[in-house]
């Protein structure tokens, strides 16, 4: 997950200084000219290419054409690029590398912008391609925006520039922060070099696959497309990690990711880490080591990052300028010190990969309302609510995980849930399954007696208050607290998950139990939320609200207008 800055109207000497402001890897740095058009690329490099001739403070982009003609820079990672090379291959394509850049290179030139129009390639990824046989420059980033692209487009002074980090454009005094875009998921940005009129096209967007199958082939056919996606992410020469904060959504990219790496034959052990507030009684750590404990039979090592809260209250500036967002939103703010304190223990303990189970809740539609979110449940699982959560990912999620591991890691975050086979087959699954209901209890209640070998407390609670549950026809058993019945209630927004669960416990020593944990907002589980009041007291000159907070905070970063929204 390298990051990449070019275009036209910057010099070489400038698109240096400019790639060392996006601090996207520590591998090298090259820039080349073609013409008027500038590329360059910094390095993270997480697989060799064994490219001849690239010297050890270089990247070894751009890659170019046979003829000349062709320059490419990437941003990313194609996962199943052997697939590709292999097909090319056979239809006489050669290949003086062994990395995947000369393969995107190759498939450009093999078939234009058409190969990026299917959902059988799995990649994360940011490009630009300067085609001189066409005249044209382009850019284009993946749906659902996992790598960030910022553009800036000033035609009367025949300017174009494109930068993986918004930051890559501070050095630049003529271009102010205020104005630059970032590039829609999916989307092709087309600039003709002659006329220099500026174009976009969507090459790919998400496609539902709706089924009316039962629930129990629903989870059989989640379960093997994980373990493909996680079996794709993978793909690497160095050390991978996961995230690991107890909840279904990380136990199961846990299992999925290290059930497809064989630890006997590779330098690093399983590890997995999970961030909290010191002296904060963290219900992530709590439900992390019950997950780990499920690993045991593979030795996983569960690293408890802890930060002094005052120390988060003090790098809340820094963090947020990082984020890049500049229509800052408060919900979105509290979970980013999870990503930069993570990212330099990571690096630290030898990682350059790590994987995490972000994307569930957007694609099922299971967020609590929180903050600036108060859409009910009951809307959020609607298809059209759900492709609009997947489709706004790359603002929040996507930008927080890219930039902020890479910033402070460097660190390259993967995400299986975040396939494009994954997406539109979970954007597919029927509401139905999502909500707690006579049917969707008993089938729980009928996992829980063929799965669970060792019911925790919390299982047997769960088995006698779906039992009481189904015995009043549906009504919510008496007895319990709000408390309960909300955790039971979030359980079945999780459900076809579950049921994936299920299907690897049975291939594998997984503890069918350490399913049964709802999950929460990291910024709760890991006490970051409480630190809000601190926030508001240290910085009461910026606002009296976290928002008014946040919003200041970002205005000076970028020298916004200050009626900026």
């Amino acid at each position: 997950m390298c990051g990449i800055f070019g275009g036209i109207g910057v010099s070489a000497e400038e698109a240096e200084q400019c790639l060392a402001a996006i601090r996207r890897g520590d591998d090298g740095t090259t820039v080349q000219k073609f013409g008027e058009v500038v590329m360059g690329s910094r390095r993270h490099l997480v697989k060799e290419s064994s490219k001849k001739n690239v010297a050890a403070d270089q990247s070894d982009q751009p890659y170019i054409s046979d003829d000349g003609k062709i320059a490419l820079v990437f941003n990313g990672e194609l996962y199943n690029f052997e697939e590709f090379r292999t097909k090319l291959a056979d239809r006489g394509a050669s290949f003086e590398t062994v990395g995947d850049t000369e393969v995107m290179l190759r498939l450009y030139e093999d078939q234009g912008w058409d190969f990026l129009k299917t959902n059988r390639i799995d990649a994360l990824f940011s490009l630009a391609v300067l085609d001189q046989n066409r005249n044209k420059l382009f850019i284009t980033r993946d749906w659902p925006g996992r790598i960030p692209l910022f553009y800036y487009y000033d035609p009367e002074r025949r300017i174009f520039l494109y930068s993986s980090e918004l930051k890559g454009l501070r050095p630049l005094d003529r271009v102010p922060l205020s104005k630059p875009n970032e590039l829609e998921p999916g989307t092709l940005a087309i600039l003709d070099l002659e006329t220099f009129e500026l174009t976009f096209e969507t090459l790919y967007s998400p496609s539902p696959i709706k089924t009316q199958d039962p629930l129990i082939k629903v989870g059989e056919e989640l379960h093997h497309r994980m373990h493909e996606s996680a079996g794709h992410r993978t793909m690497g020469d160095v050390p991978i990690c996961t995230m690991l904060s107890g909840g279904i959504d990380s136990l199961l990219t846990t299992y999925y990711v290290f059930a497809n790496i064989d630890f006997a034959n590779v330098g690093f052990s399983p590890t997995s880490y999970v961030m909290a507030i010191d002296d904060y009684d963290s219900e992530d750590v709590k439900r992390a080591r019950a997950a780990a404990a499920g690993f045991r039979n593979i030795g996983l090592e569960l690293k408890e990052i802890r930060v002094p809260g005052q120390q988060l209250i003090d790098d809340i500036a820094d963090i947020i300028d990082m984020f890049e967002m500049r229509r800052i939103k408060a919900l979105s703010v509290y979970p980013l010190p999870i990503y930069y304190y993570l990212a330099p223990a990571m690096r630290r303990d030898g990682f350059k990969v790590t994987i995490g189970g972000h994307g569930a809740d957007e694609l099922l539609g299971a967020y609590d309302a929180w903050k600036e979110l108060s859409t009910a449940h009951e809307v959020q699982i609607k298809f059209r609510s759900r492709l609009a959560f997947i489709n706004s990912i790359y603002e929040n999620m996507m930008r927080r995980a890219s930039i902020i591991f890479m910033n402070k890691g460097p660190i390259e975050a993967r995400f299986p849930f975040l396939s494009t086979r994954v997406c539109d087959y979970v954007l597919g699954i029927d509401p139905k399954w999502l909500v707690l209901n006579q049917e969707n209890a008993e089938f729980m209640l009928k996992l829980i007696s063929d799965y669970s070998k060792a019911p925790t407390p919390w299982v047997e609670t769960l088995k006698h208050y779906l039992a009481t549950y189904l015995d009043g026809n549906g009504d919510a058993p008496e007895g319990y607290d709000d408390y309960t019945h909300y955790e039971v209630a979030k359980l079945h927004w999780k459900l076809p998950m579950i049921v994936a669960g299920s299907f690897a416990a049975k291939e594998s020593n997984l503890p069918f139990e350490t399913l049964m944990q709802p999950k929460l907002r990291g910024q709760h589980g890991s006490g970051i939320t409480t630190l809000e009041q601190g926030i508001v007291d240290q910085y009461k000159e910026l606002g009296s609200t976290d928002a008014e907070i946040f919003k200041s905070m970002v205005t000076r970063s970028f020298n916004l207008p200050t009626d900026y929204a």
